[in-house]
Parts: structure tokens; sequence; C-alpha cells
């Protein structure tokens, strides 16, 4: 059986013999979230890198593409990822570099925004990068009457329906099967249930969700609500590493899971002694194009500091 408890002694005490940090996205299992250095959502992990680490190496529990872009963010220092794991969405082969540059030349001098869970070569083709519930911000701020977007279907959705500008989105954007496994059937359910509910669901969830949600955003932006607000019941339409994190560190609120089956196996492969290992073995390493990195650099500054 496995001692979680002397493995988190053990990660800590490795922590300063190999000068490194431990950073996680929250949807990571929550056994690994005593162990980091940083813990949050898309933007508060990015935003950490932004300002850098003093430690040369940085332990990075989340898929592969988000370890790809802070290697880019971060060239000199060391990036680790303990479990080579791979999203879903940002690995779908729709979105691939030709077919997203044929996209774009079939649109020419149309802008075109690319969300920051997409594979890393394309972000190379992108005007702009959106993080996931500040897509329709990102589109607005931009002057131009339309707008190209890659990036997920019911994001896209969100996009459609609430944008000033015209949206011309890319017809091959894949669907997330975690967050469409959550319908409007137990949204009803918890309703019946909990009539003063206050619904938070991510951008990503099916667009009859999105519709009658209280809430579309990041979980960032969730995380900042349940604290500093008092509703009688929080529904989370969000994976279950958030809200794992939320019923821990904010226990005296009555939060919610909206389904079971938002589970994203991307970021469950991971486990505290893959970490451990990580740290002991210094693996696996992410190595990126240099030259790709330097031409991502002022893209990926702005999708940080907009």
């Amino acid at each position: 059986m496995i001692n979680i408890k002397y493995i988190i002694e053990n990660i800590k005490k490795l922590k300063k013999e190999k000068n490194a940090v431990i950073i996680a996205h929250h949807y990571a299992p929550v056994e690994i979230h005593e162990v980091c250095d940083v813990l949050g959502d898309s933007r508060g992990v990015f935003e950490a890198v932004k300002k850098g680490f003093d430690e040369e190496i940085i332990v990075t529990v989340m898929p592969y593409f988000f370890g790809e872009i802070i290697k880019a963010i971060l060239p000199d220092k060391k990036i680790l990822i303990p479990v080579k794991s791979r999203c879903p969405v940002a690995n779908n082969p729709e979105l691939s570099f030709d077919k997203i540059s044929a996209f774009k030349e079939k649109y020419p001098n149309i802008p075109l925004v690319c969300y920051a869970t997409s594979p890393f070569k394309i972000k190379l083709l992108a005007d702009k990068l959106a993080f996931p519930g500040e897509v329709v911000r990102v589109i607005d701020e931009i002057n131009s009457d339309k707008v190209l977007f890659v990036g997920e279907k019911n994001c896209t959705e969100e996009a459609l329906m609430k944008c000033k500008n015209e949206v011309i989105p890319y017809e091959g954007n894949p669907v997330c099967n975690v967050y469409s496994s959550a319908t409007i059937h137990d949204v009803n359910k918890l309703k019946e249930k909990y009539p003063n509910m206050y619904l938070m669901v991510h951008p990503e969830c099916r667009k009859e969700i999105l519709n009658v949600a209280d809430e579309v955003c990041g979980t960032g932006e969730m995380y900042e609500i349940i604290k500093n607000t008092d509703y009688e019941t929080y529904v989370l339409g969000v994976e279950k590493g958030f809200y794992d994190r939320v019923i821990n560190e904010i226990p005296n609120k009555n939060v919610i899971h909206l389904s079971p089956y938002l589970v994203c196996n991307a970021f469950k492969t991971f486990r505290i002694s893959d970490v451990e290992n990580s740290l002991i073995n210094l693996t696996e390493e992410i190595i990126v194009d240099n030259a790709v990195a330097k031409k991502l650099k002022d893209v990926v500054d702005d999708l940080v500091n907009p």
C-alpha cells in the first residue's frame, strides 16, 4: 500500500535537494494539491510562470501542451512532466498545422484567435490566444468586424452567442467529451433539490447548459466568486479536481458537483508517486523547438498579460 504521508514528506525534501518547484492545474488529483508551490487554473498557472522562479527545475502536473508553453516562456529552466499525458482536445488531428493554415488562408486578413488548449505549433498562426473563460473578452477586444476562432466546439457556441464581432469558427473544432458528459437533465434534477442554487459552469459545457447558467467562466473566477459571495448553494459544472479543491479549501460553503462524469483522465493519470519519481529521476524533460518558442513569445506574453 502506498504511504501518501511518507511520499508527501519525501517530495518536500526532494524539492529542496533538487532546487525544484511543483506547479499543477487544480484538475490534478487532490492528493497532489498539498505538495504544489503553484496550484490554479490556466491563467493562475501561467501568471506565476511569467513571474519566473529562482528554482532551476519545474515539475508540471498537467497535460503535455501546458508544459510546452511553460518551456517557451522559461527556455532556460528544466521543465519536467511526471506522466506524458495528452489532452484529447489539444491533440485532436483536426487541429493540425496544415488544416489550420488552410482555414486561415481561406479568410485572408481576418485575425485568428486560438484557444490556449490547442496544439503547440498552431499557436504560431494565432494573432491572439485565449484562456478558458476569456474567449468572449479576447474576441470582443479585437478591432475587427470578423474574427476567426480555433478551439473547442462548445466554447465556440458561447462565442457565437455572446461576441459583438462576427465569429467565424473553424469547422473542425473538437468537442471536449468530459464537459459534454453533463446534460440539462443533470441541471434540472439538482434544481428540484436546490431551487435557489447558483449554477457556475465551464464554457466547454453543452450549449443547453450555458444558456441556463448563472455564470459561464473559468475556474479561477469561480473560486473567487465562491469565496466572496454567500449564495445558498453553489453547483459547479466543472472537472472534479477543481470541485475537490473547493470543498477542501472553502468548507463553509455548500458546494455541489453537477455530474459525476465530469472527470478528465488527462489529469487523473497523474499520481503523487509519479511526482516523487519525477523528482528522483528528473524525468520526463519537456523539449521544444527553440525557433518555434521564440516566435511564440509575443503571443504567449500577450496571453498572460493582455
